[in-house]
């Protein structure tokens, strides 16, 4: 049942409990208490082709995929919005002017939210560990409740089949896609993928399922029609590796130029430190002719590049015009189809994480999380797709766009995540003399989190900011995304190092970094900025702008306020029990004990590293590939080759159930 709320008295505002637990909103004058944004829209030149055009008919689509295909954080129906408000916890209805009426009090951490556009309406309550089947109510916020419900690990992505007779549902905690019975949100049926799940789409003809996730850069296809017993992947992680040559000049002395080039065969691997990887899969969606567009960020984490004179170290990725991270559309034909092929085209956002798509203009809506900036690619499903105009929310530090929808007059809908705001763009055609129409709605909810904490959110996710990395190239979150791993090892000056997971393990685990080095959080954070070039590029004889100490002491609420990833549910308990036994008994728990179970010591271990500070071992079967440098692709990999040649301990005399039975206790961590 959901929690129970009432808005805050004020002089100007009023309210009455109405519904299965919905609060009605009457009077609410909060838009006051909301900064100005500075909104505009450009129209730049030129257009961003694909690289490599799709063999699509080239004719506009007449059709695309139903309502529902994808979730989101907002939709848009007859009586207005209904928003997810993910930090507070609160399901909102607006009304057509993005004013607050109603809302529904669940659990901070919300995922997604779909509808079929017939009234049935389903909201992922992840934190709790839900499923909920919602009644929409009526344009004043009447009748807004809960009418169903189904238990599942950690819900969070949302799409509908096109009969609307059947649910899917991402599940973070047991890294499955599960297929629920819109009547009664009773199980179909359930398939096993891998870690860090997060968006669902399903095709227009109802046959396939594509599923994205964070830490992998292949995305899974999922034939709906077997029940899930057959997927098929598709890596998205470039073929062509970077290579770096070095020739002397007369003039220049030596001079380093970084480039991409193919692979002979497909069958030849490059070296690793020229690998690039896609990561962070938010949002997928079916367009046109049944295209899958998939917005994600491609990383190249290995190659050295070099410092300036001024500073000692490097955070890795990229080599002179290679950057380290970049932004991409990934454009799919014929996905999950033997044929299939993928074409790419840059973005300039950053972390693009939500997306729109618009039938009649053949237009996709991509907006940055990180920077704020909405992009219309016109003609996206055809064989030249451009940029028709951008748009900017503020200046990039205050609204932390997670949600874009259609209205029914072909209006975009964009939300503030850290404005809890809903903003109405309506774009006019450049031919006529009309300006773009904004309309900026009311604050839909009020602020849980702390200011301290919210603010350190907001940092934490910041791009373009050269406070934080040189030319604001990275942000936290690229790296962490939600707290959490890319699954990456990067170049961090002469060591390569893996990503580690922050959620739930970096209070009170003083020293920090994987060499132990940083004595305090606050001196770890200010490290990595250093590594990514905060200030690098102030300017000739100006100072460098560095977060202020209250910034850092933000960001260090934010990561401290995040709980661990939620542990698999074990197949098997008394595995699970067994491999506690085997865990002590090998003393395991000398080293990675108490409740982070880390000592906060450093040992000398067979490693490049001089010495290696334990690691907490909380929410271990999401963050892999394992040790320090990512030389154990899982965990089976650690406990029976890695381990012995790291020193961390002599697994050889285990029998392969104790093994086993290891591994199935440590997945639970």
């Amino acid at each position: 049942m959901p929690r129970w709320t009432h808005w805050p008295p004020s002089p100007h505002s009023s309210s009455i409990v109405a519904g299965l637990g919905a609060t009605i909103l009457l009077g609410v004058v909060a838009q006051a208490e909301l900064p100005k944004l500075d909104l505009k829209t450009t129209r730049p030149a030129g257009s961003s082709q694909l690289d490599g055009a799709p063999r699509t008919p080239l004719r506009p689509p007449a059709q695309t995929s139903h309502i529902g295909s994808h979730g989101g954080v907002m939709i848009v129906d007859s009586h207005g919005l209904l928003v997810v408000e993910r930090s507070a916890g609160k399901l909102v209805r607006a009304d057509h002017d993005a004013k607050p009426v109603a809302e529904l009090a669940l659990t901070p951490g919300l995922g997604e939210i779909v509808h079929d556009g017939a009234g049935a309406v389903f909201v992922a309550d992840r934190t709790a560990g839900r499923v909920l089947r919602i009644d929409p109510g009526d344009a004043t916020g009447e009748g807004l409740g809960i009418s169903a419900t189904a238990e599942l690990g950690e819900p969070h992505g949302l799409a509908l089949t096109p009969d609307g007779a059947t649910l899917l549902v991402t599940d973070v905690s047991e890294h499955a896609l599960v297929a629920l019975r819109t009547a009664d949100l009773a199980p179909r049926w359930r398939v096993e993928l891998g870690p860090e799940p997060r968006s669902v789409a399903v095709s227009r003809d109802g046959l396939t399922a594509a599923v994205g996730f964070l830490s992998s850069g292949s995305l899974a296809f999922v034939e709906l029609d077997s029940a899930g017993e057959r997927v098929h992947w598709r890596a998205l992680d470039p073929r062509d590796h970077v290579e770096i040559t070095e020739r002397e000049s007369d003039y220049e002395g030596l001079v380093i130029l970084a480039r991409r080039g193919e692979m002979r065969s497909k069958y030849q691997t490059p070296v690793e430190t020229g690998r690039r990887y896609a990561r962070n899969f938010f949002a997928l969606a079916f367009v046109g002719h049944d295209l899958l567009v998939a917005p994600h960020e491609l990383a190249t984490p290995q190659l050295e590049r070099i410092p300036s004179r001024d500073r000692a170290d490097t955070y890795g990725g990229g080599a002179q015009s290679i950057p380290p991270l970049m932004h991409q559309l990934a454009v799919i034909e014929r996905p999950g189809a033997i044929d299939s092929r993928a074409n790419f085209m840059d973005l300039d956002v950053h972390q693009p994480r939500a997306l729109a798509y618009d039938l009649p203009r053949d237009t996709l809506y991509v907006a940055g999380y990180g920077d704020d900036r909405v992009l219309a690619i016109a003609d996206v499903t055809q064989q030249m797709p451009y940029v028709d105009w951008r748009t900017q929310v503020g200046d990039g530090r205050s609204c932390g766009i997670d949600g874009i929808a259609l209205g029914p007059a072909g209006n975009v809908w964009i939300h503030c995540e850290f404005r809890r705001q809903a903003l109405r763009l309506t774009v006019h055609d450049p031919a006529t003399t009309k300006d773009d129409e904004w309309l900026r709605g009311a604050e839909l909810t009020k602020r849980v989190r702390p200011e301290q904490i919210e603010r350190g959110a907001e940092l934490f996710r910041r791009g373009r900011d050269s406070k934080i990395s040189a030319d604001g190239m990275m942000a936290c979150s690229n790296c962490h995304p939600e707290g959490r791993t890319d699954g990456l090892t990067w170049r961090l000056g002469d060591s390569i190092l893996q990503t580690p997971i922050l959620a739930g393990r970096v209070g009170d685990t003083a020293p920090y970094k994987w060499d132990g080095q940083d004595p305090s959080l606050s001196r770890s954070l200010r490290h990595t900025m250093e590594r990514l070039g905060a200030g690098e590029f102030a300017g000739w004889g100006k100072t460098p702008r560095l977060l202020s100490d209250p910034e850092v002491d933000a960001m260090i609420a934010y990561v401290k306020s995040l709980e661990p990833p939620r542990p698999r549910k074990p197949k098997d308990p008394e595995a699970v029990a067994r491999g506690r036994a085997v865990f002590e008994a090998e003393a395991c728990n000398g080293c990675h004990a108490g409740a982070k179970l880390a000592d906060g010591n450093q040992h000398a271990l067979d490693t490049t590293l001089a010495q290696v500070d334990t690691p907490s071992l909380l929410g271990l079967s999401n963050s892999r590939p394992y040790y320090h440098d990512g030389s154990a692709k899982d965990l089976w990999t650690l406990l029976t080759d890695r381990g012995t040649i790291h020193e961390m301990a002599d697994t050889s005399k285990l029998s392969d159930a104790q093994l086993q039975d290891l591994n199935a206790y440590l997945e639970s961590l």
